[in-house]
């Protein structure tokens, strides 16, 4: 938070306690206040927008997972209003935070006031943190300064949403031009394991109206688990089966059946893809050379090293986790180094 506060000063030097203290609550808080009624979410956005007068056109980091995005850009992005709203109301259901966080924030505003000789002194800090406490902690409007100098014209939503604000718009705009021509438009989601595939496919479930394959579903039958398939890059999936059931169905107006194997029970279980504009195949070897130039965009996830095997320790238990580490993970690697998966991604990110 000293990073984000201190990044903060030199935008908005001349911020005062009330513009701080809005800071640290978005940071914590998100936008959990906002409303739960679409229209009027959408009718505030196009209203504020009409009239906006802000110069501003970034996505500004403030902390604790969420970003402002500055109205200025949603603007000039081309991303629908609509398509916003739904990811401003998505952001309002992980817009948790708790009491304790937000005056551990505050704390480590006084020590950065401080620490940067930001031009407020130790008794005004504290007799507005009193007032403020006293108040029961409301949401903050910026001062009147504030928004003479700077006027503050955006939205808080979670950085989940918002690092990809740039992948949102094209697949919008791709999706749109697709429904016009009827056809398809078809994304892979590949990368690390536990670098957040699924959750990626999850996001675009909420925002999109699109089918989601995952490669799990693909998973190896015993027969086909041969030392000589373990030293394919890209050996540990069923690329023939979704080549013939997925892959080359993707373009389809109808639809089409497909099987997801459990290889618990060893038995195959019917799925059906519904004639949709948008299909988003998840998961690793979802990329395989094999499918072919099947995709309109490609997406990476990455992550580090300690990160993945700590998510896999949480996700898989102790029971699977050597199984990960000594197996399944080398084989991905293997699969990304030499078919050279990443450097043929349209978006890449890490988590």
């Amino acid at each position: 938070m000293e990073k984000i506060i201190e990044n903060h000063y030199k935008l908005y030097p001349e911020s005062g306690m009330q513009d701080w203290f809005k800071l640290l609550y978005q940071s914590e808080f998100g936008n959990a206040h906002l409303s739960d009624n679409y229209k009027y979410n959408l009718e505030k956005l196009v209203e504020e927008i009409s009239s906006c007068i802000s110069i501003k056109s970034d996505i500004e980091d403030i902390g604790g997972n969420f970003m402002r995005v500055h109205l200025g850009w949603l603007a000039k992005s081309g991303l629908s209003y609509e398509r916003f709203v739904k990811i401003m109301q998505l952001s309002r259901l992980r817009s948790k935070g708790a009491i304790d966080g937000f005056w551990q924030k505050v704390s480590i505003l006084e020590n950065s006031i401080i620490k940067l000789s930001i031009p407020i002194s130790m008794e005004e800090f504290h007799s507005f943190e009193k007032k403020y406490h006293e108040a029961g902690c409301p949401l903050l409007s910026h001062s009147t300064k504030y928004k003479v100098l700077y006027s503050p014209s955006y939205r808080v939503i979670c950085k989940e949403y918002a690092e990809k604000m740039d992948l949102w718009t094209q697949v919008e705009k791709l999706v749109n031009h697709a429904k016009k021509n009827k056809t398809t438009i078809n994304i892979a989601i590949d990368g690390m394991s536990t670098a957040g595939k699924t959750s990626l496919s999850e996001m675009f479930d909420k925002l999109f109206d699109c089918n989601i394959i995952h490669m799990d579903d693909f998973f190896l039958r015993k027969h086909q688990r041969t030392y000589e398939r373990s030293l394919q890059p890209g050996g540990n999936v069923d690329y023939e089966r979704f080549k013939q059931e997925v892959a080359i169905n993707l373009m389809s107006d109808t639809g089409f059946i497909y099987y997801a194997y459990d290889c618990r029970s060893n038995l195959m279980d019917e799925k059906k893809a519904f004639p949709k504009t948008l299909n988003v195949v998840e998961g690793s070897y979802s990329m395989h050379p094999y499918f072919g130039n099947i995709y309109d965009i490609r997406i990476f996830m990455e992550t580090d090293k300690e990160s993945q095997l700590d998510r896999v320790l949480k996700r898989n238990g102790e029971e699977m986790f050597d199984r990960f580490k000594d197996e399944w993970i080398p084989l991905e690697n293997n699969y990304i180094k030499n078919c050279k998966i990443k450097e043929k991604c349209d978006f890449i990110f890490r988590t």
